[in-house]
């Protein structure tokens, strides 16, 4: 199994030969939206499935920093239309997987992540990039140096959730032929740029509907929207988020687990006082860290936004 890894990891020492080992291929980050790159890349997955070998890609391009879900690329995703470009009677399978987290160990230090992303930039110059790399991966040691302890120490960080879609055939979902751009046949990543991107788009839609919504994504979302709530009046507030949810289709799992709105209360409580996001005083909930709660309250604001 080969999957993609940022250079960022595959770079570091003795992370990187690890990651390697694994099956990972690289992609650097700085020029991975340049087209020639995309173009080679997906050329390079496509010579991997040509050897029947099963290739793990994160089609959001990286970490969510806000809690949203990232808009789709369809860079190394690409290679799949290429593919069954090359192969029109036989199948080339996708299998949508999305993953939930009640405690990544990283959400915590995302403040001083961005800070030293936005100084590592190549336009900089070198120390303001060396400082920039300080912070970055220094909030990387920071965020995951407890979370390697955490089995010694005897400190749980949460559940996580892998839901999957049924695998589908790509050619039964995008008219690949029918999509073709006339006039580009000296440029074969080119013709085929609108395949790409219905499938992003596909993937985007099957991505929403298997994100799991846990109990803290709502009860985050009540106390962003009213600062500080009880646990009586969240009861009465549910119900508004939890049918907005439904309608649009989100994964309700672990909500529907739940017999009454009391029980998703106290288990969001549970889960965003783990991550010290919320205060609880005399039965009252109020926000402690905005980032945090902001961050859980995404997948929600994005459904019930105008």
């Amino acid at each position: 199994m080969r999957f993609a890894a940022g250079d960022n990891l595959t770079k570091l020492p003795w992370i990187g030969p690890r990651f390697r080992s694994f099956g990972a291929f690289t992609v650097a980050r700085e020029i991975a939206f340049e087209r020639n790159y995309v173009k080679n890349l997906c050329n390079q997955v496509v010579t991997m499935m040509a050897q029947r070998e099963a290739v793990v890609v994160f089609p959001e391009g990286g970490r969510s920093y806000s809690g949203s879900m990232l808009e789709v690329k369809n860079g190394i995703l690409g290679a799949a239309i290429l593919m069954q470009s090359q192969l029109p009677d036989e199948d080339v399978f996708l299998l949508p997987m999305a993953i939930s987290y009640e405690c990544p160990p990283d959400v915590p230090w995302f403040d001083l992540l961005l800070t030293g992303k936005k100084l590592r930039r190549r336009t900089h110059p070198f120390f303001k990039r060396l400082l920039g790399s300080i912070f970055y991966f220094g909030a990387d040691i920071l965020a995951f140096a407890p979370f390697f302890f955490a089995r010694k120490w005897g400190k749980p960080y949460g559940m996580v959730y892998i839901d999957y879609d049924a695998p589908f055939a790509v050619r039964t979902a995008i008219d690949i032929e029918g999509n073709r751009t006339p006039g580009s046949r000296s440029d074969v990543f080119f013709e085929h740029r609108a395949s790409m991107q219905k499938l992003a788009d596909l993937m985007q839609q099957r991505f929403c509907a298997l994100y799991r919504i846990l109990p803290m994504h709502v009860l985050a979302f009540l106390l962003h929207t009213a600062g500080a709530l009880s646990a009586d009046k969240a009861v009465l507030l549910l119900p508004f988020p939890i049918k907005a949810l439904r309608h649009a289709g989100r994964n309700m799992k672990s909500l529907d687990r739940f017999s009454s709105p009391h029980g998703i209360v106290a288990e969001g409580q549970r889960q965003l006082l783990r991550l010290k996001a919320i205060n609880l005083k005399n039965g009252a909930m109020s926000i402690r860290k905005k980032t945090i709660v902001r961050y859980y309250a995404a997948p929600v604001i994005d459904v019930i936004k105008p």
